[in-house]
């Protein structure tokens, strides 16, 4: 009897795996669409045509458009803090850790198509949105004023309020999707590395106005 649990769970494994491999195919083709036609003008009918399924074929892995960027919001903010959590290390200066934030966000925020339609149709998804996702961008904002309110404690910030830091930061970071180009002469990484220069040196040697 034990013998046939390892194919069972094998079997249920792979069909996961391709049911994953699935749901990315609809949610990219989707947010292709969502980015190249608008979220309004796009339909289910529309995407099922585009992916050759059936309509009750797409509602096996999604319900509606809004679940679409509901699973596109998960992906990105999930890959964001996977990242920055592997990549954190306790030895690590507020910014080096601030740098490392900020990187993973354009990163994974600049993957086209989902990040601009995300980015683009955001708002039609926090109306409905669960605690749990919004839980998740709350989180990456948190850690990005928790690092601040350190680098403040430790005098390599020269700023006097953490939280309204971080809100700069993230509203700075929140708008590279929108204008980004793959492609273009610039990657994600670049674009990061260039975004933390003036914005980490902005909290390090803030300029008053003249």
């Amino acid at each position: 009897m034990h013998q046939y649990a390892p194919a069972a769970s094998d079997s249920a494994s792979r069909r996961a795996r391709r049911m994953n491999r699935r749901l990315q195919e609809i949610l990219k083709i989707a947010a292709r669409m969502f980015a190249e036609l608008g979220y309004e003008r796009t339909t289910l009918d529309m995407i099922a045509e585009e992916l050759g399924l059936s309509k009750p074929g797409l509602y096996y892995y999604i319900k509606s458009k809004e679940d679409v960027l509901a699973h596109i919001f998960q992906n990105i903010f999930q890959n964001i803090l996977d990242q920055v959590e592997t990549a954190l290390a306790p030895e690590m200066t507020p910014i080096e850790r601030l740098w490392r934030l900020m990187g993973a966000y354009v990163i994974h925020a600049c993957i086209y198509p989902e990040g601009r339609a995300l980015f683009l149709y955001q708002s039609n998804l926090l109306s409905v949105c669960d605690a749990e996702l919004v839980g998740l961008r709350d989180r990456y904002q948190q850690m990005l004023e928790d690092t601040i309110a350190e680098g403040m404690a430790q005098q390599r910030f020269q700023v006097s309020d953490a939280k309204i830091a971080s809100l700069a930061l993230f509203g700075s970071l929140h708008c590279i999707p929108l204008w980004y180009v793959p492609g273009g002469p610039l990657s994600p990484e670049e674009i990061g590395n260039y975004y933390a220069t003036i914005l980490i040196g902005g909290l390090v040697n803030p300029q008053p106005l003249p």
